[in-house]
């Protein structure tokens, strides 16, 4: 039978159309149309295993380092695997310390201690129990950190002292007192750094006690900080979780929005900050699984109840807040206190409420571990060499942080403001602000060009829909870097030789070749000619005293300055000395302004 031609090209575009998302190890949303959003969720960490990554088609991810992430899906099929990192299995211990209940876990030589702070009404060892603060906690202890929880003071209303500021506050007075007696029991070091993690009004204590304990980092979760250590009571870098919809009487909306207020404040006083709000995400049937107390079954039921009494609409997103409690009296009668308690968490860290889900410990732990210098500082650096500690004016600058765009981007004109949703300003230490235009944005790297004449101590300040980041930075006169073929920083330059025969004919060569694992430098070879090296770099044009290191010579330049045709780029041309023929691997570096860039490697054949 034929069919009507109408009817053969739709069903054409609809084959088109039908892609899969398949995910190992972990849960999908449903498989939606391509240019459509798709969420991934990986399974839960358990006493042996965390999850460490998503592996496959990463590429269209937003964060592959995410346990929870999602994808524009694009018109092609989609293979995602979670990844997971064993680890040994460990039991939370209780012990008194200055007469104070406390649970706790330490690893052998610890990075360092993180205390986590009870919300309103809970207990330290709850943090040690509840899936979702389980789940966090397995991460910080894979991470090689220590974990100590214990009850506030106040049992009447279980919140902690906000309310006296200094060492004077009674429940700073019991901190103290917990981490001198572990001290004194050697069971921490004399110099272990310390960290605040809290939740909630545990979290507000977090930020609010940061004036007097001055943690080496904070993260808190639903809750909107500390006026007082926002504006100048504490200056180490800080982090916050938001729940979109979060509807605690003393957070709610009110309460995101000052939240993105403290962020602004300590990020206008030139320090490190991340917030970060995530929005609702569908209710997929293995949701569940996430309590230890719930089956697979259990999961499968509730999500087919909520499926047939229309709680969730066609992409699986909860139509009502579970917190009015309408699927209560729907589930079937073996579902105990305890089973719709944990239900309620994971619907309401579903519709994200004022409840806390383990989402970003990723993002958390880079947090505790950037403080600790174990990783590098989080800033921009040079966008050639992605290296060193300024960025000069009217050069390219590259940052590399989680979750900066849904996908590839580029300017289409060069650089611009506002690409693909995501804008930043850079401020100076005066309070001016100036917009950024980028060269490209991707979900871990952005490439964007500074404005020139800008000089001191700044702030880049970033925005990408509902996630915000600020960045220290400095910007001096020069801080070159050359740009390589493998576009790491490392290896032969992305550069090209002018090739000068004895009757003035000029050719162009490269000075790299490709091979299956990248470019590697080619073998160079003078013959008659003379040959000219054009390197392509940034940060360089700040200064009028430009050499090249080349082996064991220093060669004045020929030309270094502006390359007219691109913002941002310099260019550095010299002539290679003769003398270097048949050396093999020369290594190459300019000084600008007695700034040196990084090495760059060419190959000098007969």
């Amino acid at each position: 039978m034929k069919l009507p031609l109408c009817s053969l090209l739709a069903a054409v575009a609809a084959a088109a159309q039908a892609v899969t998302l398949t995910v190992d190890q972990g849960f999908s949303s449903k498989n939606p149309q391509p240019g459509a959003i798709a969420h991934v969720f990986a399974r839960q960490n358990t006493s042996t295993t965390v999850f460490d990554r998503w592996t496959g088609d990463v590429q269209f991810l937003l964060d592959p380092l995410a346990p929870y992430t999602t994808l524009v899906v694009p018109n092609a099929n989609v293979q995602l695997r979670a990844t997971y990192r064993t680890v040994s299995s460990w039991t939370a211990r209780t012990g008194t310390f200055n007469n104070i209940a406390v649970t706790y876990y330490i690893p052998p030589n610890p990075l360092g201690m993180v205390f986590h702070f009870h919300g309103t009404g809970g207990t330290g060892a709850v943090l040690f129990q509840s899936s979702e603060f389980v789940s966090v906690t397995r991460d910080f202890v894979a991470a090689g950190f220590g974990v100590v929880a214990f009850d506030c003071l106040n049992r009447t209303t279980g919140q902690w002292d906000t309310t006296i500021a200094g060492a004077a506050n009674s429940d700073v007075v019991r901190l103290n007192g917990i981490i001198t007696a572990m001290k004194a029991q050697s069971i921490i070091a004399q110099d272990i750094p310390l960290f605040a993690f809290g939740h909630s009004n545990g979290g507000f204590f977090s930020h609010f006690s940061a004036q007097v304990m001055n943690w080496r980092a904070v993260a808190i979760s639903s809750v909107q900080g500390s006026l007082a250590a926002a504006t100048g009571g504490y200056s180490g870098p800080v982090m916050w979780w938001m729940p979109k919809n979060d509807d605690h009487p003393l957070v709610g909306q009110a309460g995101v929005a000052t939240s993105l207020q403290r962020y602004e404040q300590i990020a206008n006083r030139g320090l490190l900050a991340r917030h970060i709000i995530t929005g609702p995400m569908p209710l997929y049937p293995e949701r569940f699984t996430r309590s230890a107390i719930l089956t697979l079954q259990d999961s499968q039921e509730i999500y087919q109840l909520f499926k047939t009494n229309g709680w969730i609409d066609t992409n699986d997103l909860l139509t009502r807040n579970p917190n009015e409690g309408f699927w209560r009296s729907a589930l079937p009668t073996r579902f105990t206190e305890l089973m719709k308690s944990s239900i309620q968490i994971q619907l309401e860290s579903t519709y994200t409420t004022h409840e806390f889900g383990n989402y970003v410990p990723h993002i958390i732990v880079d947090h505790f571990l950037r403080a600790l210098g174990r990783r590098p500082a989080l800033r921009p650096v040079n966008g050639a060499s992605y290296a060193g500690d300024n960025v000069a004016p009217a050069s390219i600058a590259t940052i590399f942080t989680e979750a900066l765009a849904s996908g590839l981007l580029i300017g289409s004109s060069g650089p611009q403001a506002a690409l693909g949703g995501v804008s930043a300003v850079l401020r100076s230490s005066g309070g001016t602000e100036t917009p950024v235009r980028w060269f490209f944005v991707s979900p871990g790297q952005g490439s964007f060009l500074l404005p020139e004449g800008a000089a001191g101590n700044y702030s880049l300040k970033i925005t990408s829909g509902d996630r915000r980041w600020s960045f220290p930075m400095a910007v001096a006169a020069t801080s070159p870097g050359i740009f390589t073929a493998n576009g790491n920083g490392q290896g032969v330059p992305a550069a090209a030789i002018l090739r000068v025969s004895p009757d003035n004919n000029r050719s162009i060569d490269s000075p790299f070749s490709p091979t299956p694992a990248g470019f590697v430098a080619a073998p160079l070879r003078f013959g008659e000619d003379r040959l000219f090296l054009d390197l392509y770099a940034t940060g360089v044009r700040g200064s009028s005293n430009i050499q090249v290191l080349f082996g064991n010579e220093t060669i004045t330049p020929l030309f270094a300055g502006a390359q007219s045709q691109f913002p941002g780029l310099d260019q550095v041309t010299f002539e290679l000395p003769r003398s270097f023929a048949n050396r093999g691997k020369v290594d190459v570096v300019i000084v600008a302004g007695g700034v040196r860039s990084n090495a760059v490697e060419l190959n000098f054949g007969e």
